[in-house]
Parts: structure tokens; sequence; C-alpha cells
């Protein structure tokens, strides 16, 4: 399996596989996407990013014959799940439409949105200050940035001590997000966003009710000349704004795009609706509407039956462990914590396994969503009174 590597799930609808980085500054982080015909539509549900997504979705498109029009759907506003947009152009037919969430657009100026993310914490926290740093990594991504070929991990750990005896950590860590962005961006192809072809959802007009089975939904669907459902279109919002997924009636199939997290990893984000959405996928189960999903980065290829119903109780379980975990901490801190004394707390009390060990050993180098990031998110959605501690930091206290 490899990036690009082409799925056939049914004759009509086809996978194509995205990539999971092994470390933030090697490779980029690609979205599984999909393709579904139905009729004379294509339907490209993301467009991923890169030469190996580019070629198979134009392999994919040139198996059908009678495609009238192909139909380029847009999740969210992530550059990972656009940067081939262009690939609109490429296939040879008489009409393309393009769609994107209207909530989404602001995301489109990507690196100046990513960066207004990462740094909306420096007020906040220190972004190295109890960092379980890899100091093999560190020295491996400042080489190379520029570093003699002879640094060693032992220079980045006498570095890192001699850094934290002069208390100047938190001034460096004002670096780290700019730092962070511009490696992000650079491990990804070259990206096209085509945003001259997109048109919102919402000029198809007002999001409507959408009931499938019990679970009641809003957005838009799809349909062939007779008006029978082909795509629909299920509004989200919970990994970033405007995001959605897309069902397709017809193979009770379900593409979650990245709508699998409920901690808040983004400053957009809004984790109970990820865990709606999660909910409302197991009813469908349960109630036959649904047999397979599959999601951008987890799960990339598909699942069904019990191994569905299981990711998806997965999503809501972390979210609700991740909430009483943190809230917990804070409710007995009636005199308030900032984010680097919750951070704290939570890793001295964290067991093995547990949400908040998964996520600590996922932060940087390997990923570039802190910790301590969706921990003041996380506050912040829930609305927590804002302090002030001795040191000068914000802080949050129980309501």
């Amino acid at each position: 399996m490899s990036t690009g590597t082409i799925h056939e799930i049914t004759g009509d609808l086809f996978l194509i596989e995205g990539h999971h980085p092994h470390t933030l500054w090697d490779d980029p982080d690609l979205p599984t996407i999909a393709i579904y015909r139905r009729g004379p539509r294509l339907y490209l549900l993301d467009s991923g990013v890169g030469e190996d997504q580019y070629r198979a979705i134009v392999d994919v498109a040139g198996r059908f014959d009678g495609i009238e029009e192909v139909l380029l759907l847009n999740s969210h506003g992530h550059v990972d799940h656009l940067g081939n947009n262009h690939v609109l152009q490429s296939i040879n037919v008489a009409r393309r439409r393009h769609f994107i969430p209207r909530a989404a657009r602001p995301a489109l100026d990507y690196e100046a949105f990513f960066a207004r993310m990462y740094k909306s914490g420096i007020p906040y926290f220190d972004y190295l200050a109890g960092l379980d740093l890899d100091t093999d990594r560190i020295a491996d991504l400042l080489r190379s940035l520029g570093a003699s070929p002879a640094l060693t991990s032992d220079d980045v750990a006498s570095v890192g001590e001699e850094l934290a005896a002069l208390g100047i950590s938190r001034a460096l860590g004002a670096f780290i997000p700019s730092l962070v962005v511009d490696i992000l961006l650079q491990t990804y192809p070259e990206v096209c966003l085509s945003i001259d072809t997109m048109t919102d959802y919402e000029e198809l007009g007002p999001a409507q009710a959408i009931s499938i089975g019990s679970t009641e939904w809003t957005g838009w669907s799809f349909t062939d000349d007779a008006g029978a459902i082909e795509v629909q279109v299920l509004q989200s919002g919970g990994h970033s704004a405007g995001g959605v997924v897309f069902f397709l009636p017809a193979r009770q199939f379900l593409m979650l795009a990245d709508e699998t997290s409920a901690l808040p990893i983004w400053t957009d984000s809004n984790p109970h609706h990820t865990a709606q959405t999660a909910s409302r996928a197991i009813r469908m189960i349960d109630e036959g509407h649904l047999q397979q999903l599959c999601a951008g980065h987890k799960p990339m290829l598909p699942v069904s039956g019990d191994a569905a119903r299981a990711q998806l109780q997965q999503i809501v379980d972390v979210g609700v462990e991740f909430t009483r975990a943190v809230n917990a901490v804070i409710e007995r801190n009636p005199g308030g914590l900032s984010v680097d004394d919750l951070y704290d707390v939570l890793i001295a009390e964290a067991t093995p396994n547990s949400v908040i060990t998964i996520s600590a050993g996922l932060q940087f180098p390997v990923f570039a969503t802190f910790l301590k990031l969706t921990l003041l998110n996380h506050c912040r959605l829930e609305a927590y009174p804002v302090g002030t501690d001795a040191l000068g930091r914000p802080t949050f206290r129980p309501r």
C-alpha cells in the first residue's frame, strides 16, 4: 500500500489512498479520497495533494465511458484535501462543478490561516516547557534546516539544558509556531486550490433537513435527472469550520473526511459536533442504513460492521475521556491554572494508553498539533473564566 494506490470498493466507487507521516518534517499527511460514478456524473470527494493522487484520479476517471459531468465536492478548507483541485480541468467532460463549504473559505489562505492558529497560543503558554523532545529528532531537524552536519543529539541536549537554566525557553518558544508552519508546508507538493472554480454549497440554497432513518442531519442532496439521491453532503463542522461528510445512499457508504477526532485540535474545531456525527453514524449502522465507512486519515481504508461501529464509538469515547480528564483538573483548582500548569498536572496523572498520554506522544516534532494548544482550545470552548497568575500568565478556573 502506498500513496495513490487505487482501491476498487464496487464497480462505481473507488478510494485513492493517502499517506500517514512518520515525522513532521519528513513527509506530508495526505488523506484518502473517493471517486463515485452515478450514471453520467462523476463525483470527486476531495482531491488530496501531489502527483500520485492526481494521476490516480485521472486514471480512475478514464475507466468510465459516458461521463458528462464531474462534480468536485470539498469536505473542508484544509490544504491536504484541496491541493489537487485543478484535476477538475484534466477530465474531459462537458460540464464541471466544484463546491466547498462557505465557512471553510478562510482556510484557503492556508499559510496565514495556520500561522494564526499556532501563534494564538503564544500569550497563554510556553511551547517548549514540559515537552519530552527526542534529541535525535531535533538534531535531525536542525541539520535539515542548515545546522552543521556534525551536530549531534548530545549537542542538542546540552544546549537545551543551558537554555532551560537561563529561563528563556518561553521567549524561544514564541518562534516555534512559525517554524512549525514553515516545516509543515514545505513537506507538501505543489498545491493548486482552483479557487476560481469554487462555489459555496450554500449557493445551492440553505442547508436542508435530511433524515436517514431516525437520524436528523442538515445539508445538501445531489440527485439524478429523475430526482433520485446520489450523494448527500451532511454538515458536521467538528474538525474545522464548515466541515462536511459524504453519504452515498445506494452504497450505504459514509466518507467522514476529517470528522474523526472529538478533541479541539484546531481553534475552529467543535468536538461536540464530531461526536454528534459519530453517534448518528452509529445509529445508521444499527438501523441498517450504513454498511461501510472510511475517512481521510483514520480509518484510511473502509471498515464495516463491528469494526465500523467500534471506530465510531472510539471517537465518542475518546472525546468524553479527554473532556473528563481536563475538566476534573480544572474543577479541583478553584484558584485557576495556566495552560502550562494544566498540562503538567495532566501529564503527571495520566495513565498509560490514556488519551492524554497518547496526545502528548504525538506532539512536536511528530505532529504539528500541540496538546497545549488543544487544551487552550478546550478551555475556550468550555468558557472557563479567565484570570492571571503571579507570573502574569492567563489562567482558567472553574465556573
